[in-house]
């Protein structure tokens, strides 16, 4: 994630934070906001979540002389009291030079009372709007380069834990004190100094850590940190101060030291703190590939396992280990995978993510086999899931779903798959199940038609800046699938950043996100935009829509979708549709249809299996935070199968605005 105090370092932004600003130096930035001439003193700001906006003062043109000094304060009031308001990450001023001095007093004032960080630019608003559609490549930029500081930490090890000794502790430190440009002791009591960079650092450290000996818990600056290397009552600790004030990466950066240096000082916990290390950059490789990086990812992963990601297709197994201790499962997985596959713990759920190379074939069009190697199909196991098969069924309270083979940059589409193939799994006898080879919604719908329509509907979001865009429907895809907090843990986001992301996108598409209906015609969109791409906007969407789902492919498909429902005498399909029409609330379902609430999800229950989809979250009514009761990759085809074959529920076909 960049932060502002990433952008602060980066001399093409000439940026600096006024004296007495708020702490600003972790807030991210998502993208930012040139606010030309003086048109922020009237027109509406929009949307301004986690951006970085920038204008420039009141009162250096004709306009602002016009508008009178106090119309003009009231429009820097007004400005910085939404901005605040919208958690907007800071106000940048462009000026002819730094220093406070250079802020109108108002807007000084306004933005202290209102705790929104204040900074100055030497840089012009045009210059402002040139560097702007640039962010995402400092975004990436930033990503490698702690990705590459990490690698050259693992670098910095012996192959053996024998060989650790304070030559390695120097190496160490040399590498800290050059990637924070700053300076790097570390210390104990008895043993004096281990190891320095530069040479002259025990002399900066020595006043600090007297007064660290009498108030442990005071902090010296916001360019200094105290870090243990060893549990409660050890004496070492790694000092290190950086040339400006700490942001997550050098935070990181020192936490990732501070742990490898207890390493090496204590022998006993070398090798835990190595596959720490290990782990989170899996972890940061996974979420590369998350978000459609899969270059970084690649260059993440090259230290550890050189060529393991180097391949074009891929699958996907997630491994449920639902109460269990995930560690014990994880070191017998990553015995199993060895340097085949990448094992990842998930940090949403108690999960274990495999991505395992597809060595021997493409996913083609997973139905037609012709399209693949000889030999080859889409359930052609690999030896990988035949051994991660064997732990879960050795573990009776374990499941596994797996993905079709996909391309690298469709990670995520796989571990949605995986994720979805878990309610299966746990209906069959070795708890395993893989993605289906039976017909996708996707697959079946007229592609042409089918690019016209979802190019229509997600135009709004299709014509952002790049960066912006790729953000906004990567977050918009996942967070329709899990909640938002799982969400911003598998893209290493927050997740009021992911609800904010959401509720953009929405707004910018015109409807309202609350509605499930609505939701499912964005997701099934947003799905044939990954699988076909985008054409131009359509004059009619809603004969383009009526088109797409009116072929027979379609309506073949949507009759063998609902086929197993109709042994039931119940009718399931009629209350399938109620509860849809009702945006799955059991209670409502259950007055439109005259049944009780208890029969509504006795119903649920009994179809879930028989269309092999997960349904709901929770159908004894406990609710969760920031969660809908249902699951959309299960709710999405069924909307669409009964549409086809009854017309109901009638879905959507393009944003009705205001």
């Amino acid at each position: 994630m960049l932060t502002l105090g990433d952008m602060c370092a980066e001399p093409d932004f000439s940026l600096r934070i006024v004296d007495g600003s708020p702490p600003a130096a972790d807030r991210v930035v998502d993208a930012v906001r040139v606010l030309p001439g003086t048109s922020w003193h009237r027109d509406p700001l929009g949307d301004a979540g986690d951006e970085l906006v920038v204008i420039r003062p009141f009162g250096d043109g004709p306009a602002d002389r016009q508008s009178g000094k106090d119309q003009a304060k009231q429009a820097a009031e007004r400005l910085l009291r939404e901005l605040a308001r919208q958690r907007a990450t800071a106000l940048v001023v462009a000026v002819d030079r730094h220093g406070a001095a250079s802020v109108p007093a108002a807007i000084r004032i306004s933005a202290a009372r209102l705790n929104l960080p204040l900074l100055t630019t030497t840089k012009s608003l045009q210059q402002w709007s040139e560097l702007a559609p640039r962010l995402r490549e400092y975004r990436r930029r930033h990503a490698e380069w702690q990705a590459e500081q990490l690698a050259a930490l693992l670098n910095r090890l012996p192959d053996r834990l024998d060989d650790a000794d304070v030559a390695v502790m120097q190496r160490v430190a040399d590498w800290l004190a050059a990637a924070l440009e700053g300076e790097v002791l570390v210390s104990d009591p008895q043993r004096g100094v281990l190891a320095a960079s530069p040479a002259t650092a025990p002399g900066t450290f020595a006043p600090l850590l007297m007064a660290r000996s009498v108030e442990p818990s005071g902090a010296p600056s916001p360019n200094t940190r105290f870090v243990p290397l060893a549990g409660a009552g050890s004496g070492t600790v790694l000092a290190v101060t950086a040339r400006r004030p700490f942001d997550d990466a050098g935070t990181d950066l020192t936490r990732h030291a501070a742990k490898v240096l207890g390493l090496i000082d204590q022998a006993g916990r070398r090798h835990h703190q190595v596959a720490d290390a290990e782990r989170e950059l899996k972890l940061s490789a996974f979420q590369l590939l998350m978000i459609g990086e899969e270059a970084a990812a690649q260059r993440v992963m090259a230290p550890l396992a050189p060529g393991l990601l180097d391949m074009e297709f891929v699958r996907v197994y997630v491994i449920d280990c639902a109460d269990e201790d995930r560690e014990i499962t994880a070191r017998l997985g990553e015995r199993a995978v060895a340097d085949h596959a990448l094992l990842v713990r998930c940090p949403a759920f108690n999960h274990l993510i495999v991505i395992d190379p597809a060595r021997d074939g493409a996913p083609g069009n997973t139905y037609d086999t012709s399209a693949m190697p000889s030999g080859m199909t889409s359930g052609t196991p690999s030896e990988t899931a035949e051994a991660l098969r064997r732990i879960v069924t050795s573990l009776p309270s374990h499941r596994m779903g797996g993905s079709r083979v996909r391309e690298l940059g469709g990670v995520a589409d796989a571990y949605e798959e995986a994720r979805n193939a878990l309610a299966q799994a746990s209906r069959l006898p070795d708890r395993v199940a893989l993605a289906e080879d039976r017909m996708h919604l996707v697959d079946v719908l007229p592609p042409k038609t089918a690019r016209r329509w979802a190019g229509t509907l997600l135009h709004p979001l299709l014509t952002l800046p790049m960066s912006r865009r790729d953000q906004l429907l990567r977050t918009l895809d996942l967070g329709l699938e899990v909640r938002h907090k799982a969400a911003g843990r598998l893209l290493g986001i927050h997740r009021n950043t992911v609800t904010h992301r959401m509720n953009s996108c929405f707004d910018l598409l015109g409807l309202d996100r609350d509605s499930v209906l609505n939701q499912i015609v964005v997701s099934a969109a947003l799905k044939i935009v990954i699988a076909h791409g985008h054409d131009d906007l359509s004059t009619d969407p809603e004969a383009d829509f009526v088109a797409m789902v009116s072929v027979p492919e379609v309506r073949a498909w949507a009759e063998s979708f609902l086929h197993p429902l109709k042994d039931d005498p119940r009718d399931l399909p009629r209350t399938l549709r109620a509860w849809l029409e009702n945006d799955t609330h059991v209670e409502s379902t259950a007055t439109a249809l005259d049944i009780s609430p208890a029969t509504v999800r006795a119903h649920l229950r009994t179809a879930a299996p028989l269309i092999q989809r997960e349904l709901t979250l929770d159908l004894d009514g406990d609710s969760l935070p920031d969660d809908d009761e249902h699951v959309l990759s299960g709710v999405r085809p069924l909307a669409f199968a009964l549409h086809a074959t009854t017309g109901r529920p009638l879905l959507p076909s393009r944003p009705v605005h205001g």
